[in-house]
């Protein structure tokens, strides 16, 4: 499925939610001079001097796709004085017929006092027609969230979430203390995703001096991880602003002027180089049941041994080869790792939903087995779902209702429906063969579950319970899924060998 647009507007989504709780932040705007009294005065200090609001312009692949207003302030509330944060914007998302904007807005507040623990925190994305919000509130009972999807709300206890604005901030004020190379912090940060406190471990990779606006200044190279394993490359003042946000070399966010960020370039049509071109016509993808192919170093030394795939040593040539077979003979063992982890509920994945799980149940009917369950949910999801290129629903939710989209969706429903039913599943993306009228290889997103103990691939939108040998596999870490789109406009694909259903 050439293309996959709302693969984009997943990652743009989670690109957003990145930005949030790394740089784009902790700019505050005051309303009145604060009273230090009981607070902590270097703290104080270090918030009142970043009073101000940011602008970020967003890039796609080095091209402009939309802005990010950064600001703060000091406001009253119904719970007195509070701290609050806002990151709003719009991201241009382009598909085959038009482009769409996805509109964000999250804000987060916190206490003014010690310890200033958050009292609430909401992010809302709006694409099209469809609305994603969570929304996280202080109860007496501890934290409850509230999710709306597909046009229903739905609530869900938290418990103790000890999260404050000395978490949120702790990369700047780091910064602030002139740390040296090769220094490190770790602190938590809030999964708005699965609703729980992780870590984060920010590093200083290097430190510049340059001079901007007539004026020297140092800036910080910092390296952070910790957001499903991947990291994001951020550039510092010394006063803690961050100047530049890089995540997987595909999307980039930079401090800018309001009138140079707001200004944005709007793509007309699809933009993004997302296909690789084939040295040889290879016929109906669906008939190759073995493809051995040649593909440069850089780009192969981001592919993985996975279920049906095998990734040799470097050639002399610099290059390296590439085997798919997916008959069975190359099996991965699944971990007891990511099988929790691929079991997990969160809020885009809402396996505990009624809806989803009574789906699910009806989907397999009276099976017994997983592999007769997963045959069942892949020939059910590939007949629920019409293909559209241009639908895109926003959430699970939105999928159930609306039926529409391309493979993300596709893969997105079996995900959650597989579950829900107690089948470690994962969503995993690369490329695809498009046919010998194109002769390109071409973004896809498909799923792997687990069978017997093993990974095994399956494909949802073309109705495969074993997957073509067309399918290349990424990493299912999604850091590396994004170096390999950033490497996709220098990357070239040489067949050396194809074997064919007899």
């Amino acid at each position: 499925m050439k293309g996959t647009p709302s693969r984009y507007v997943f990652m743009v989504s989670f690109f957003t939610i990145c930005l949030f709780i790394t740089g784009c932040r902790a700019r505050f705007s005051s309303l009145s001079p604060s009273d230090p009294s009981q607070a902590e005065p270097p703290f104080i200090q270090f918030v009142e001097k970043s009073f101000g609001t940011d602008w970020y312009g967003i890039y796609i692949q080095k091209r402009k796709v939309g802005y990010l207003k950064s600001t703060s302030g000091r406001e009253k509330d119904t719970e007195g004085t509070i701290y609050n944060i806002q990151l709003s914007g719009l991201i241009h998302i382009p598909s085959k017929e038009e482009t769409s904007e996805m509109k964000i807005h999250m804000d987060a507040s916190f206490n003014t006092q010690p310890p200033y623990s958050l009292i609430r925190y909401s992010e809302r994305m709006m694409y099209k027609d469809d609305i994603s919000k969570t929304h996280i509130i202080r109860t007496s009972k501890g934290y409850e969230a509230r999710i709306t999807q597909g046009g229903e709300t739905r609530a869900r206890m938290i418990g103790s979430l000890e999260y404050t604005l000395k978490d949120h901030t702790a990369v700047q004020r780091w910064i602030t203390r002139n740390p040296k190379e090769g220094d490190q912090i770790k602190y938590p940060y809030l999964n708005s995703e699965t609703l729980t406190l992780e870590e984060k471990t920010s590093r200083i990779q290097g430190i510049h001096k340059t001079i901007i606006s007539g004026v020297k200044t140092s800036y910080y190279n910092v390296i952070t991880s910790g957001f499903d394993g991947f990291e994001v490359h951020e550039e510092f003042g010394a006063d803690g602003r961050p100047y530049r946000i890089v995540l997987g070399g595909v999307f980039e966010c930079r401090l800018e002027p309001k009138s140079l960020a707001t200004h944005v370039d709007v793509p007309v049509g699809l933009f993004i180089k997302n296909t690789v071109p084939s040295n040889r016509p290879l016929g109906d993808p669906g008939t190759v049941t073995l493809l051995k192919f040649k593909i440069d170093k850089a780009s192969g030394g981001l592919l993985k041994n996975a279920s049906g795939q095998t990734v040799s040593d470097s050639q002399p040539d610099d290059s390296v080869i590439v085997t798919l077979n997916y008959k069975g003979d190359y099996q991965t063992k699944a971990t007891h790792e990511e099988i929790e982890k691929n079991l997990a509920d969160s809020i885009h994945v809402p396996i505990s939903h009624p809806k989803i799980i009574r789906m699910a149940r009806n989907a397999v009917a009276n099976t017994e087995t997983p592999a007769e369950k997963v045959k069942n949910l892949v020939h059910f999801v590939y007949q629920y779902i019409e293909d559209d290129y241009t639908a895109n629903p926003l959430t699970v939710m939105d999928i159930i209702e609306k039926k529409r989209g391309d493979c993300s969706e596709h893969a997105r429903l079996f995900t959650a429906m597989a579950r829900a039913l107690g089948i470690p599943c994962r969503i995993v993306g690369g490329l695809v063969y498009l046919g010998d009228e194109l002769q390109e290889f071409g973004l896809h997103a498909w799923n792997e579950v687990v069978i017997d103990g093993n990974w095994v691939p399956v494909d949802p939108t073309w109705g495969q319970t074993r997957v073509d040998a067309t399918h290349i596999r990424f990493s299912t870490e999604l850091s590396e899924e994004w170096q390999i789109m950033a490497a996709i406009p220098n990357m070239k694909i040489e067949v050396l060998h194809v074997e064919y259903k007899k």
